[in-house]
């Protein structure tokens, strides 16, 4: 009975323990189950959003590529305006912040800033690609300006700022909120951007057509294709394991040096056709065709040779590109080889500019004689050192030479280059002098001490003279500014002809004096001999007139008298000028007038006398 009990009683006790054991395990179970549903609904509804926004930044990407093909952001202009005064405004407002060392203000401007600079650089990007695409850029070009704005974002990464943006994100602070939404902003773009440029550069093919002749016809891929012709493979990777070169690379630079070798003539025709569109304008129908012809020629002349070592020059540039692959050699040689280019481009403007000069010059000369040649080229030649010396520096600058400390170490040599200079600088100042005196001028005949000719050229530092002989002649401008100089070249009018006439004796007065009459009378009247005949004054400059015609060599004194009774003959002195001053035709009417006088001297029944003696024998 009590064993009964007992039973009854454990087994009362244990129902319940066992009921309510039971069910807190069926309880917990649908809870767990409950919690995982809840963990993988939230799990779905998280990828869900994540596809749902690759879908919104693909469809972005998708409007944007349309919006390329359409040209929109070519025709919606960009306001570059607004996003400069913006961008001056923040970066003002930085600079007032710092002053405050207001650093959190300070993060919250940077962060917009950054926003606003890789909005315009995203927008003008976008433009680039269509301005590409009207010009039908390669595909390089495309990818270059794509992988740029890239590399711009991922520089200016907005993680940068994501441990400030942790650290302010619980706080209320104004400054700390505006900090967290340019935050977000900056994130959002910068996200948005960078899976756009991507897109845009994976299906680069969407909006720009393939072309072979832009894109793949280059010279890699002639040299490619050479290379990988069946013969010639294990012979280039020969070369190229050996002697870092290969078949392909090298046949290409043979054709790039036979192509400027074979139309070097075409293309220097072509620039000179150019130019001549440039420089040679419309001229009247009057006017001849030699002037043309003669601008031409020089043209041709200033720039033929520098143009044709330049383009041989461009061909070796070329051909260093394809040859060369080290980057830092490579990066050493090519200076010196734009150098060169500026160098040569120097040459040709300075033989252009040089020839114009010249050109316009003579042209000067002839219109007005008045005008000094050597004045004209000394100027010239003043230019010309100008010009040399700002090219030289500039070649200077471009191959990194310190001029400061050249000039700083010509100090220190100062006295040496002033004492070896001081006859240079005299001859430079002899040259002024010369030239501002007037003594003389190129192609005049002058005497100066014991050396004659006529003067050649008249340079900054000497004075060359061409002797009768044919023998040239350097003498300094210091010492030809300080000697006495005899110019025969400057008189306008007047080469002397001087002659005494001997008549004989038997000849009767009457005659010889009817003679010297005619002689006068036709030396008056000839056209190539000054007189006051031939020769006039103005009346309102006759007051100066001897003054001004001794101070231009103008010579017109005519005279012919009976001069003296000789040994054996009767002198006639005939004393003119020639009117011009020109050795040929002063000879030439001295001629003249000698054939003139002997037609008078037989029509007045008289004699030339020839030198006699007569002798008298006395008888013893």
């Amino acid at each position: 009975m009590q064993q009964h009990l007992f039973k009854t009683l454990f087994l009362l006790f244990l129902i319940p323990i066992y009921l309510f054991g039971v069910e807190p395990v069926f309880n917990d179970t649908p809870k767990d189950n409950l919690n995982e549903n809840v963990k993988i609904e939230e799990k779905q509804e998280s990828i869900k959003s994540v596809d749902d926004r690759l879908t919104e930044q693909l469809n972005i990407a998708k409007d944007v590529l349309k919006n390329i093909n359409d040209e929109i952001y070519i025709l919606d202009e960009f306001k570059n305006k607004d996003y400069d005064t913006r961008i001056n405004y923040l970066q003002n407002r930085i600079s007032i912040n710092q002053r405050e060392d207001n650093t959190l203000a300070i993060k919250r401007d940077e962060i917009e800033l950054l926003q606003l600079k890789g909005q315009k650089i995203y927008d003008n990007t976008l433009k680039e690609l269509i301005e590409a695409k009207k010009s039908f850029k390669d595909r390089n070009y495309f990818i270059s300006v794509l992988d740029n704005n890239i590399q711009f974002i991922e520089k200016n990464s907005f993680n940068n700022y994501k441990s400030l943006y942790e650290q302010e994100r619980n706080s209320e602070n104004k400054i700390s909120k505006e900090l967290i939404d340019n935050y977000i902003k900056l994130a959002n773009q910068n996200i948005q951007h960078l899976f756009t440029l991507k897109y845009l550069k994976e299906n680069i093919d969407l909006y720009r057509k393939p072309n072979f002749f832009i894109d793949n016809l280059n010279y890699k891929y002639l040299i490619s294709l050479i290379d990988s012709n069946s013969f010639i493979s294990p012979i280039s990777k020969f070369c190229s394991y050996h002697f870092k070169v290969t078949i392909g690379e090298v046949t290409v630079v043979l054709l790039i040096l036979l192509f400027f070798k074979l139309f070097v003539t075409k293309f220097i025709s072509l620039v000179i056709l150019i130019l001549n569109k440039i420089f040679i304008t419309r001229k009247k129908q009057d006017e001849e065709e030699e002037e043309d012809q003669a601008i031409l020629e020089y043209i041709e002349d200033s720039i033929k040779r520098p143009f044709v070592i330049g383009l041989y020059t461009l061909s070796i540039h070329i051909s260093l590109y394809i040859l060369i692959k080290d980057v830092i050699l490579l990066n050493k040689v090519i200076p010196w080889i734009n150098t060169l280019y500026m160098g040569l481009f120097s040459w040709a403007i300075y033989s252009l500019l040089s020839n114009s000069i010249s050109n316009f010059a003579e042209q000067l000369v002839e219109k007005y004689p008045n005008v000094r040649r050597e004045m004209i080229v000394f100027i010239l030649r003043i230019i010309k050192v100008f010009f040399i010396l700002l090219v030289i520096l500039f070649l200077f600058t471009q191959l990194g030479i310190d001029i400061k400390a050249i000039a700083a170490s010509l100090g220190v040599g100062g006295i040496a280059i002033a004492l070896a200079s001081k006859d240079t600088l005299a001859n430079f100042f002899g040259s002024l002098n010369i030239m501002s005196d007037n003594s003389f001028s190129q192609g005049d005949w002058i005497v100066a001490n014991d050396v004659e000719g006529t003067v050649v050229d008249i340079r900054m530092r000497t004075t060359r003279i061409r002797t009768f002989d044919n023998a040239m002649i350097t003498i300094p401008n210091s010492e030809l500014a300080n000697t006495h100089i005899k110019n025969y070249s400057k008189r306008r009018i007047g080469r002397r002809i001087k002659m005494t006439l001997n008549i004989t004796y038997e000849s009767s007065i009457e005659d010889i004096y009817n003679l010297k009459k005619d002689i006068y009378e036709m030396l008056s009247n000839h056209s190539g001999i000054a007189s006051e005949k031939t020769i006039t004054e103005k009346r309102t400059r006759k007051f100066e007139a001897i003054k001004r015609e001794d101070l231009h060599g103008v010579k017109r004194n005519l005279m012919v008298y009976i001069d003296e009774y000789g040994a054996s003959s009767i002198n006639i002195l005939i004393y003119c000028f020639t009117r011009s001053p020109s050795w040929e035709d002063w000879l030439l009417i001295k001629e003249d007038v000698i054939i003139k006088i002997n037609k008078l001297v037989e029509k007045n029944n008289c004699d030339f006398a020839y030198p006699t003696q007569t002798l008298f024998m006395k008888n013893d």
